[in-house]
């Protein structure tokens, strides 16, 4: 992830929510909703975020290319076979699962 400022993320999310549908920019700003209410943990830092990301990112550069392609059949397959379930309910709220 490059280093951005505040003002250099709010254009680009602008330009993104003026690019999409008007039910894609819904679904945005609901997201944005729920990012608002669910704050990042106080030690969980944007540097220690960034951190993480770049450890997942080396986790996939190094995972084998057959062994993704049998991780995303098999999530394909789940959606397919309606074996999902909803992240938000009928009233667009967040269904926290343990």
């Amino acid at each position: 992830m490059k280093t951005q400022t505040h003002t250099d993320l709010v254009k680009a999310i602008t330009e993104i929510a003026a690019s999409i549908p008007l039910a894609r920019r819904v679904q945005l700003y609901e997201f944005a909703l729920f990012l608002e209410s669910h704050p990042l943990p106080a030690e969980e830092t944007l540097e220690v975020v960034a951190v993480d990301e770049a450890e997942w990112d080396a986790q996939f550069a190094a995972t084998d290319d057959d062994k993704l392609a049998k991780l995303i059949a098999s999530v394909e397959d789940e959606i397919s076979e309606n074996k999902t379930q909803p992240m938000f309910d009928e009233h667009g709220e967040f269904i926290e699962r343990k």
